[in-house]
């Protein structure tokens, strides 16, 4: 039972600890100023202004994005947000793969990974958590189910 038990505190640990690694250098506090228009032409920093709300950071060629997306699509359907595409081509062929996967998200086109720089993102897919004030609380980066995502909402509904 002790060999059973220990394996799980080091799973446990192995799990937390990568998270902590892949999180450190991530923005926090109040979420550097996205300056591009969305696809549709809004503003996107009103858009999350008041949370909790969620910035996305994905790309078009990331395998976990593509297994994330029916998640952050039944989230965003709720609540407000706006999602960040990476190095993903041009706005034409951005909105090609939006529609073919009948995606209707909120897209600002970091073509030259400029926003994903200031955000501290080196990864996707990445997550950041908004909550009523405006300011970033909870970070993450990988694959997230839809229920990971609203409990991380539901906390930052609370901070």
């Amino acid at each position: 039972m002790l060999k059973k038990s220990a394996f799980y505190m080091f799973a446990a640990l192995f799990v937390f600890g990568g998270q902590f690694l892949l999180t450190r250098g991530l923005a926090t506090g109040q979420p550097p100023p996205i300056e591009h228009a969305t696809l549709s032409n809004r503003n996107p920093m009103p858009m999350i202004a008041e949370g909790p709300a969620v910035i996305y950071f994905w790309a078009e060629w990331c395998g976990v994005c593509r297994g994330m997306q029916g998640n952050v699509s039944e989230v965003l359907r709720d609540i407000p947000g706006i999602t960040v595409a990476v190095r993903s081509g041009d706005n034409r062929r951005l909105e090609e793969y939006l529609q073919k996967n009948r995606l209707e998200w909120a897209v600002v086109n970091d073509r030259d990974g400029g926003i994903s720089r200031q955000y501290g993102v080196q990864a996707v897919p990445a997550l950041f958590f908004v909550n009523g004030q405006g300011r970033i609380v909870f970070t993450s980066v990988g694959y997230t189910s839809e229920w990971g995502l609203r409990f991380r909402l539901w906390l930052t509904g609370l901070l």
